[in-house]
């Protein structure tokens, strides 16, 4: 126990959660007016990372207690004490704020009650020991740490700059892959330019920059252009350890003017204490690189400065910059991080044009939208008469997993999934947005995969073969399986006309030879096999349910004693489009296949192409 004394700017704040956190205890503040109490919440969600919903207040009408760390006034407390004597053993960690001004009374009756393993008193004032009645000291014990004006170095704070870009291209989260826009994003030659101007105008002040991609091109585009006037070095997987190795030594030695590099490398652990510039020239989301890559330029002595490039046109994009910039204004909102708390009662303020939302919300399973590499859904703002659309990254989900809906329902033994809503509203403008859920976090990979067991429960060939083994995949039982077997999956799943494929899928269905073997259900790529009967072969199709791919059909002699062989063969080459990608595998076909390209400009006409074409191949 004892009292912390700190002069303002010096980071009390900081220093009280890094007691917190070290003690490991359940903890609690103590605060002396309500509007410390608000800023105390800020600064242990922007520090610690838990969120406010989970953070325990008592006062302003509040009284919750905190899993891990609660606030309280200390006129709250004292009332809350009253009603639940259980409280007085809660806490392991006591941080009074602003020790100086509570009085000794308050203590007495309400603070001393409590049974906590530590005790401590922050305060900016070096007041003398008993000055004016106030006998704090005499319960919190004597200064264990004074740090003077002389000894505080001001935290620097970034300086944010956010570019709009012109890049503008149709791009459906739904129907196109991300991949496709990336590539296009890389060699954008405007785009490009923008970025390249902001970057050696900054080498031209004298400033050392890193420049952020997660594109091994993009990182040869901007080092082509750069190096004809600059230092420049680039770190990428293409690297051995050994040129990694010297080349950390240059930038550590401050020989270089620009870094060229991707998020993995800049991230890897490695200090860099002389870059102050730093430019994120490719779009991501998650709030704990963005943390991670300006704590890295933080480190010199320069305030930083960095660069953000906001595809404004494009909606996927855009979301992503908005999640960005919920840190970005949490950044600006608290001015600097690491300034102490201020009492706010005797300040004039101007009128907030912003409103801030912050919720947990279940979201019905069946209202989600399925996309490449995540989940959307719309959360309607009725306080403010606005619909917001959030997007949480998932990579394993893809849209043709909207049909395992009612799988993810009986998995997660719910009906919803609860989310954590984030969103700024400056004059009816949205600024900010994020959401998150542990919920989403339970469908993972192993969940995925089981899929696969939960639809395929019986054998691929039917009881009239015995002796035929399934030999595309081991397949487990479960009692209580979502669907008896893939013909079942494939029925539930026709009922839905919006797939692209559904009267593909169809009229394969009802030509399958079922009497010889089972729909086969794959889950990547999310489609469907089936055997067909020609008058002199056996014609294998693999068919997807909702993208534009071919229709892919392997042909072999009509020979029912060889067809376990022939599927194990098929097997081998679907483990190559898993694994490699159907442009891997259509690097080296195997003699016995064909494609069926799609026509989709019509759909009538392109069903009945597609079908005639089928038939031509069917011998």
């Amino acid at each position: 126990m004892g009292v912390i004394v700190a002069p303002p700017g010096s980071g009390k704040t900081v220093i009280g959660l890094k007691i917190i956190v070290d003690k490991q205890q359940p903890a609690l503040i103590v605060v002396h007016r309500k509007q410390l109490m608000d800023q105390w919440v800020e600064r242990i969600e922007a520090f610690l990372g838990i969120p406010q919903h989970e953070i325990g207040k008592l006062g302003k009408g509040k009284s919750k207690i905190g899993k891990h760390i609660t606030v309280a006034t200390i006129q709250s407390l004292a009332k809350e004490i009253e009603k639940d004597a259980a409280l007085k053993n809660t806490f392991g960690t006591i941080l009074i704020d602003e020790c100086h001004h509570i009085p000794a009374e308050s203590y007495r009756k309400t603070i001393h009650q409590f049974n906590s393993h530590y005790l401590y008193g922050l305060t900016a004032t070096p007041f003398r020991k008993y000055n004016d009645g106030k006998l704090i000291f005499i319960h919190l014990g004597e200064i264990i740490a004074e740090i003077t004006a002389e000894q505080t170095g001001r935290h620097k704070l970034a300086l944010v700059v956010v570019r709009n870009t012109d890049l503008d291209i149709p791009f459906n989260t739904k129907t196109d892959r991300f991949e496709t826009l990336s590539k296009i994003l890389v060699h954008d030659s405007s785009r490009n330019k923008l970025i390249l101007n902001d970057i050696t105008n900054e080498l031209n002040n004298g400033k050392k920059v890193v420049v952020l991609t997660e594109r091994k091109e993009h990182i040869d585009s901007l080092h082509q252009y750069l190096k004809q006037s600059y230092e420049v070095i680039t770190l990428s997987g293409e690297d051995s350890e050994s040129n990694r190795t010297a080349k950390w030594k240059i930038l550590n030695s401050g020989n270089y003017q620009a870094l060229v590099t991707t998020g993995q490398f800049f991230g890897e652990g490695t200090d860099l204490q002389n870059a102050s510039c730093l430019f994120l020239a490719y779009p991501f989301s998650f709030e704990g690189k963005l943390i991670q890559y300006i704590g890295r330029v933080q480190r010199s002595e320069i305030a930083p400065i960095i660069y953000d490039y906001r595809d404004i046109k494009i909606d996927y994009l855009n979301k992503m910059f908005l999640k960005r910039n919920t840190y970005y204004r949490r950044l600006e909102r608290q001015a600097n991080l690491f300034d102490d708390l201020i009492d706010e009662s005797s300040i004039a303020t101007e009128k907030s044009t912003t409103v801030a939302i912050s919720k947990q919300v279940n979201i019905p399973i069946e209202s989600l939208e399925f996309r490449y590499g995540s989940i959307a859904f719309t959360y309607p703002a009725t306080e403010l008469n606005f619909q917001i659309e959030f997007e949480i990254e998932h990579d394993d989900i893809r849209p043709e997993f909207e049909v395992l809906k009612p799988y993810f329902i009986k998995t997660l033994k719910s009906k919803y999934i609860n989310v954590s809503v984030y969103a700024e509203i400056e004059n009816g403008q949205l600024m900010s947005q994020l959401a998150t859920s542990e919920d989403i976090k339970k469908i993972d990979r192993q969940i995925i995969e089981g899929v696969r067991f939960q639809f395929v429960t019986k054998p691929l060939f039917s009881r009239t073969n015995p002796d035929l083994r399934n030999d595309l995949g081991q397949q487990l039982q479960t009692s209580h399986p979502l669907y008896e077997s893939g013909e079942e999956l494939l029925k539930d799943m026709l009922k839905h006309t919006q797939f692209k494929h559904h009267r593909h899928l169809r009229h394969l269905a009802d030509n399958h030879a079922g009497h010889l073997v089972k729909v086969r259900f794959v889950l990547q790529p999310f489609s469907f096999v089936f055997l067909l009967e020609g008058p002199e072969q056996f014609h294998i199709i693999l068919e997807t349910l909702d993208t534009e791919e071919a229709s892919y059909l392997w042909h072999f002699p009509k020979r029912v004693s060889e067809l376990p062989l022939r599927l194990k063969e098929i097997d081998n080459h679907l483990d190559i489009i898993r694994k490699q990608g159907r442009q891997g595998f259509l690097a080296a076909p195997p003699e016995n296949f064909n494609r069926i390209l799609h026509d989709y400009s019509d759909e009538q006409k392109g069903f009945v192409i597609w079908k005639d074409m089928l038939g031509e191949k069917l011998i």
